[in-house]
């Protein structure tokens, strides 16, 4: 059993657990094959292989970003807002087309102010029946 902090074995002065195991031996390791080792160099081969045509894809698109930005530097994000919602609505596609449309009138038709005001009434000098009056006027 291999040596853990919280399985009570403690270590002694020549590396070994109380328990007599030391957690780096030979018997945790695994064997390799060399069945294992090929199927291991196959794996490595295709994830560096996969990786390498990521890099390509990437590549490839910042450059066709780069040169679409060169063609239309003029675009801004409510632009390319505008179009989403055009391209949505061209594809039939009211849903999306309605998310950016919202998203859209968040800029084209900003909410209005909201100024939250605090009323405060002196009711010491008041009378009862103004009081009175005064609730009813609020519907209190």
């Amino acid at each position: 059993m291999p040596y853990a902090a919280g399985d009570g074995a403690r270590p002694v002065g020549d590396g070994t657990t109380k328990r007599g195991i030391h957690p780096n031996t030979l018997a945790n390791l695994k064997l390799i094959t060399p069945e294992t080792a090929r199927l291991n160099q196959v794996k490595g081969v295709q994830s560096r292989l996969l990786n390498i045509a990521i890099q390509e894809e990437f590549k490839l698109n910042a450059k066709a970003f780069q040169k679409i930005m060169c063609d239309l530097p003029q675009l801004n994000s409510l632009d390319v807002l505008r179009m989403a919602v055009h391209t949505a609505l061209a594809k039939d596609n009211f849903e999306d087309a309605a998310r950016y449309a919202g998203m859209l009138a968040e800029f084209e038709a900003p909410k209005l102010a909201r100024i939250e005001s605090t009323v405060t009434t002196r009711t010491e000098n008041l009378s009862d029946e103004e009081l009175k009056a005064i609730v009813a006027e609020e519907g209190l």
